[in-house]
């Protein structure tokens, strides 16, 4: 059967594509559970500290308010069992209510949280009443008591058994039917008398907590509300403050039974809750009992604390943990299912070239011919392209090679064109016979002059190649070795001339006479790097400007380099991070930021030491610390 190109590509790519679809399920399936387990990791790991700090704070204030309301009944049992109470209130005489008000003063002043004091008789008329005004007691004219027999707290009280503590609900007080301004939220203890040979009635203490519900208020953060309803729902303390107290306005829908009655039925349930999770926010919340340790009715008197997260948040939370969570699993499917195709083609295509091998045994021959010398033409582009950059880098040192041997070589030329002149005058003079002994005398003095002259310059060439040759060798050293400073850096001073020659920059250096055992060529690098970054960076074009590199031996026997200019400094937003790779202030200029970089590897890895930086808009400056003999370093090699 002839190989038809046409059918076999439609039957590939049919084939790759069931390949794909078959791999690419798994990796949907493995995606969308990995995704769903981490984004509900992630949001546990974001809720489980705003559950917890929520605990935190439920359990810190349910134990203060425990503690005051543990207070309050002791407070009123102690009052009770007084024997300035037994002996205003003994039955065997008129009740001594004036000598009751002193008594009820001296009580008020034991505790701050105290705003009434009262006995009532029999009927719930107040027979005595102290009212707590900033901290002092004022006692209450005759012809201002009231009668509160039809109060809840003396209908309840009523039916009391002797030496029980009722405990109101939390409310507002009250005064003539009216609630008194400023708010009060008021609790009020009852226990009746007429046990223990008193005269019948009722002790009556109010307690204010406007105080606590203060501190409750400052618990609000953005990851937290704090809140409080009564036994039957109401909001005693809300985020909006006329939300609260609505069995009092007559608002019944201000409860938590009509706003949230999911949450409702759970604290119906259960009387304590941690991080529920409704409405669109976390809820925990526990219930607070007067201490049953004492006789008391409890029925009523029971509330709610209530702590959650601002309305919003969860959601928001949630958008926020979605966005990067499908952002990564559409990247991981995209990657993956680019990694799927091309095993699918790759798979497809070799059963496609099972089929076609007896067709293109030849053609694959040929193509791994071809294959191999693209291969081997690229490994001899690359190093083309490598021997480039080592000749770009030998280029530039030619060329200040070239630069600075320009004044000695041409010194030299123009002495010896001298020379030549001299001796083609000398030619002259002996060809027509004019020549004399003092002229001769003359030539010779000149040409020693001129020798010399020529001499001189070829020295200083000389000198300047030798420099440059120290340069590139110990740029190559991989051992160190000993120098001395000062060599090092005129070697590196005269490679630098004639970039110092083309810009406005002068350049100092004071350096102490010293000898290393390190490695030169590294060091040359270094302070070249730093030069040179000080020249491209830290002037304006055109600018003049002033580089000193500078040195001190320490206490400690290490050698302290300073490489400083006065330039406009380095912007404060890269100081920090200026020994990373690719920071740089000069990426539009082609800067690749590695030069710092390198700086810092070499001086912290192979030449043992630290570096550190200092800039400021009137300069920066460079500080190197480095040991004088690797020998005695302990990761010397």
């Amino acid at each position: 059967m002839e190989y038809d190109p046409d059918i076999a590509r439609a039957a590939y790519q049919r084939r790759a594509l069931s390949i794909w679809l078959l791999l690419m399920l798994p990796l949907l399936l493995t995606v969308m559970i990995s995704a769903w387990v981490a984004y509900n990791e992630l949001y546990r790991l974001k809720v489980d500290p705003i559950i917890t700090r929520h605990g935190e704070l439920l359990d810190q204030i349910s134990h203060q308010l425990s503690q005051k309301l543990g207070y309050f009944g002791q407070l009123t049992l102690l009052l009770k069992r007084s024997y300035a109470l037994s002996n205003s209130l003994h039955q065997d005489a008129p009740p001594q209510l004036h000598q009751l008000a002193q008594h009820f003063e001296r009580v008020s002043r034991s505790s701050g949280l105290m705003s009434q004091l009262r006995w009532l008789d029999n009927s719930g008329r107040e027979q005595v009443r102290t009212n707590v005004i900033q901290g002092k007691p004022q006692q209450v004219a005759s012809a201002e008591l009231q009668d509160k027999s039809q109060r809840y707290y003396v209908r309840a009280a009523r039916l009391l058994a002797a030496d029980h503590i009722y405990y109101s609900p939390l409310d507002l007080n009250t005064e003539h039917g009216r609630i008194a301004t400023p708010l009060d939220p008021t609790l009020r203890t009852v226990i009746r008398t007429g046990s223990d040979n008193l005269h019948p009635g009722m002790l009556v203490l109010n307690f204010s907590l406007q105080t606590f519900f203060q501190q409750l208020r400052q618990q609000s953060s953005t990851q937290t509300q704090p809140g409080m309803v009564n036994a039957n729902g109401y909001w005693l303390l809300h985020q909006d403050p006329a939300q609260e107290w609505g069995f009092l306005r007559q608002q019944p829908d201000l409860t938590v039974q009509q706003q949230y009655p999911q949450l409702w039925q759970r604290m119906q349930d259960s009387p304590s809750g941690r991080g529920i999770n409704l409405y669109g926010q976390l809820w925990s919340y526990t219930q607070i009992q007067p201490d049953t340790t004492a006789a008391a009715d409890t029925d009523t008197s029971r509330w709610y604390l209530l702590l959650s997260t601002p309305p919003g948040m969860i959601t928001t939370l949630r958008q926020s943990l979605l966005l990067p969570v499908t952002l990564g699993s559409v990247l991981v499917l995209l990657l993956g299912g680019l990694v799927i195709y091309r095993v699918a083609r790759i798979e497809a295509q070799r059963v496609e070239l099972l089929h076609q091998l007896s067709y293109e045994r030849s053609e694959l021959q040929s193509a791994n011919v071809q294959l191999k010398q693209s291969l081997h033409h690229q490994q001899v582009l690359q190093d083309e392209l490598v021997e480039t950059r080592k000749l770009s880098a030998l280029g530039m040192t030619v060329a200040g090679v070239a630069h600075e041997l320009n004044t000695p070589t041409g010194g030299a030329l123009m002495t010896l064109s001298t020379l030549e002149n001299d001796r083609h005058q000398l030619q002259t003079a002996v060809d027509d016979g004019y020549l004399t002994r003092a002229g001769l005398a003359d030539y010779l003095a000149r040409t020693l002059s001129g020798i010399a002259l020529i001499r001189h310059h070829l020295d200083k060439a000389t000198a300047l190649i030798r420099s440059f040759k120290r340069l590139a060798l110990e740029r190559n050293l991989e051992a160190p070795v000993s120098f001395t400073l000062q060599a090092c850096v005129d070697d590196l001073l005269h490679s630098l001339q004639v970039s110092l020659k083309q810009s406005s920059v002068t350049l100092e250096q004071v350096l102490p006479d010293c000898t290393l055992y390190s490695h030169p060529g590294i060091l040359s690098q270094v302070l070249q790097n730093l030069i040179d970054n000080a020249l491209q960076h830290a002037f304006d074009e055109g600018s003049r400007g002033h580089i000193r590199l500078s040195g001190q031996l320490t206490a400690s026997g290490q050698l302290e380099l300073q490489v400083s200019d006065n330039g406009h400094g380095i912007p404060a937003e890269i100081l920090p991070t200026l020994f990373d790779p690719f920071i740089t202030s000069g990426r539009g200029q082609g800067h690749t930021g590695l030069g710092l970089h390198l700086v810092h590897q070499w001086v912290t890895q192979t030449l043992h030491g630290n570096i550190q930086v200092e800039s400021s808009a009137q300069g920066s400056c460079f500080t190197l610390t480095l040991p004088l003999d690797l020998r005695d370093h302990p990761a010397a090699p």
